[in-house]
């Protein structure tokens, strides 16, 4: 059984350290044309348009003003969820604040912005097929106003730009703001005089710096799309560069916030990534809709990885929220938790019931292990006597063997069985409660401040860390603590060797984690403590 209980902690660790290189979403290899793409060139992507309108033969007139005009020229829109900064030039997003997330616990943090101007990043520029649309996006805007705010969840405001063409057309970009939601609709409209659409097809871009993109073991920042094989990472940016990927939607996520661009006409959606100059581009393509087939819809999300948030987006935006392998169990998982939260108003408490909550219904799993265990200890004398008895006679040592753990009703698997059971919940519940938004800067009691954090209570001298680790806390310590208790009441073999080496496994666990957020911590020391009252009943039971 201490075999069997040595397997089932490594398999755990294993599992635990290569998890997210399993079940991390991988892209998939779109099937393209394998097709070139020149720097200054747009891929034609074939899909179903409105009937073909005269294209213009020369560069549309758009009014050329100074940047430092243009840059002074800016419209302000705040509702109870952001504040976004919408500059003439091009009628581009130029930041877009998160009022509800800083950037750290600091009183002075700054909030969390997705789109940053001095970085040169810029939202909803326009991309068009025709090259002689190359200064759209420099254009000079007008807007019908200049400062929208939306107090109440009921509202709505709109706003809309304005860049008028030679012949009578004109370039609008309507924007439709809420006040209960992250997403945004919009509408671009480029029209001639008589109504016809100017453009087949338009894209919708976001700009990102190239140094905001990172990928590690447990995160991951950078492009994603919803394609037909569900969530896609596009982390090869060599390989997808110029190659048009059928999508729902796509964007720019990080491991708590995402900024997506939805198409909303039917028919082919295709992403197109580009990378240069440091920046990285990934344009939303669509052909036109309504009647008079010069209006193209979108629908924009720039917000947390909030559920609930999501969901009211609509579009499947909810899949953005990806929570790996064991997604259907972890998805469960976390809303129950933030319904526990909603009666105990602390992050911390709720993880410590729902912990209880899962203890108990794997408690009949957990005590025929226990009982099991024990029972494969009262036998293990006669065990040893078979094994010296027939040690030259495999087959028959198997057969009494068998023969007496069916006279003792013991299962030799029974003790670790139900262990392998409840892995599929312990990870479920560790990517549950690592990309949790909720969990961000969230206390718990006295020095947990974050639960998404590492407990860092006694941090190391500045600029130090070991393999990664940045301090010490109680948290982690007392996990270790309690694995050394659990693991002395745990029924075991007699076997020096293995215990020595299932000795190791508390100082083990407990490096691993230190760098854990407090929250996992939290619930794998509560889960150990309600292990050891669990033992100790069957221990008074059995005996």
């Amino acid at each position: 059984m201490e075999k069997r209980a040595l397997l089932a902690f490594i398999l755990s660790v294993a599992i635990l350290t290569i998890w997210s290189y399993w079940f991390v979403p991988q892209p998939q290899s779109p099937v393209v044309e394998e097709k070139q793409v020149q720097p200054d060139q747009r891929v034609e992507m074939k899909g179903p348009s409105p009937e073909k309108a005269p294209v213009p033969q020369a560069s549309p007139p758009l009014r050329e003003q100074g940047k430092e005009v243009l840059e002074e020229k800016v419209a302000r829109v705040e509702t109870p969820f952001y504040v976004a900064l919408i500059g003439a030039r091009g009628a581009t997003l130029e930041s877009w604040q998160l009022k509800k997330y800083k950037e750290s616990l600091s009183p002075e943090a700054s909030p969390i912005e997705l789109i940053r101007s001095e970085k040169g990043e810029r939202g909803l520029e326009l991309a068009f097929e025709h090259p002689q649309w190359a200064g759209i996006n420099n254009a000079a805007f007008s807007f019908d106003q200049d400062q929208i705010n939306v107090k109440e969840p009921s509202e709505k405001a709109v706003l809309r730009a304005f860049l008028p063409l030679a012949d009578g057309g004109q370039v609008v970009k309507e924007f439709i703001f809420y006040g209960d939601r992250y997403s945004v609709d919009m509408k671009v409209s480029v029209c001639d005089s008589q109504g016809r659409s100017l453009a087949e097809r338009i894209g919708l871009v976001l700009s990102y710096e190239a140094s905001r993109l990172s990928s590690s073991s447990t995160s991951f920042s950078g492009p994603v799309a919803l394609t037909s094989h569900g969530l896609e990472e596009l982390s090869d940016l060599e390989k997808l560069a110029g190659k048009p990927l059928e999508a729902k939607w796509g964007g720019f996520a990080q491991q708590y916030f995402i900024v997506a661009t939805v198409p909303q006409a039917p028919g082919r959606r295709d992403l197109l990534l580009e990378k240069k100059d440091e920046r990285v581009r990934v344009s939303l393509w669509q052909g036109a809709s309504g009647q008079d087939g010069c209006n193209y819809f979108f629908r924009l999300y720039l917000g947390p990885k909030s559920i609930e948030d999501l969901k009211l987006a609509g579009e499947d935006l909810d899949k953005a929220l990806h929570l790996g392998f064991f997604d259907v169990i972890a998805r469960p998982l976390l809303l129950a938790m933030k319904f526990i939260n909603d009666y105990t108003h602390n992050y911390g408490i709720a993880i410590i019931v729902l912990t209880i909550v899962i203890k108990l219904l794997f408690w009949p799993l957990t005590h025929k292990s226990y009982a099991s265990m024990k029972e494969m200890q009262r036998i293990q004398p006669r065990i040893k006597q078979l094994r010296e008895r027939f040690k030259n006679d495999r087959e028959q040592l198997n057969r009494e063997m068998m023969l007496l753990y069916k006279t003792h009703k013991v299962n030799p698997l029974g003790g670790c069985l139900p262990m392998v059971l409840q892995i599929p919940v312990f990870f479920a519940l560790y990517k549950a409660l690592l990309d949790s938004i909720e969990l961000r800067h969230a206390p718990f009691i006295f020095w947990v401040k974050d639960l998404s954090a590492p407990d860092y209570l006694l941090r190391f001298p500045a600029g130090f860390s070991f393999f990664g680790i940045e301090g010490i806390g109680p948290l982690p310590l007392l996990m270790g603590a309690s694995m050394v208790i659990q693991q002395k009441m745990t029924p075991t073999m007699g076997d020096p060797t293995q215990a020595k080496v299932m000795m190791l496994m508390p100082i083990f666990f407990t490096f691993l984690f230190i760098s854990f957020p407090s929250g996992l911590v939290l619930y794998w020391l509560i889960n150990n403590v309600l292990s050891i009252v669990q033992q100790i009943y069957i221990n008074s039971r059995v005996e």
